[in-house]
């Protein structure tokens, strides 16, 4: 069992609100009818243990959450242990990429709108069907109607 407090009735979101994308993010969460937990990196910062297991559950390295264009004097193929990637977010939490959705037992790192929509399994407003994948209906259906 993990250290992380998951509950498929609520959304825990690790965020940096420094960005656009963070900025758009509760919103989109909103939608989905469930309690929020925005836990904003500015604010807030998960402990190594945490990181330790949102990576492990990921199955990806700490780095990987890191915008390294974001840091000054550290290059994307610089090598660090895990504990100094957790470091450098603490200390640069803007370089955080994206957000990581928690709800239940499912974890996502995402990093665009539309990796929140597929996450929540949203398509195309519901429609079953479009004018491209079937004619329309152009007969009479009842004997009072006229076309032109």
């Amino acid at each position: 069992m993990g250290v992380i407090s998951r509950d498929k009735d609520q959304i825990n979101c690790i965020y940096a609100s420094d960005s656009d994308f963070g900025k758009q993010l509760e919103g989109y969460l909103k939608a989905s009818g469930k309690g929020i937990l925005m836990i904003n990196l500015s604010n807030s910062m998960p402990t190594p243990t945490q990181w330790q297991e949102l990576a492990r559950e990921l199955g990806v390295g700490i780095n990987k959450f890191l915008d390294f264009s974001e840091i000054q004097g550290i290059e994307e193929g610089s090598e660090f242990d895990a504990n100094d990637y957790v470091t450098i977010l603490e200390q640069n939490p803007k370089a955080f990429k994206g957000a990581i959705i928690i709800n239940g037992d499912k974890t996502e790192h995402i990093k665009t709108v539309t990796d929140v929509l597929r996450y929540f399994d949203i398509d195309s407003a519901g429609l079953e069907k479009t004018m491209h994948s079937k004619a329309p209906d152009i007969d009479k259906s009842t004997e009072d109607e006229n076309f032109v």
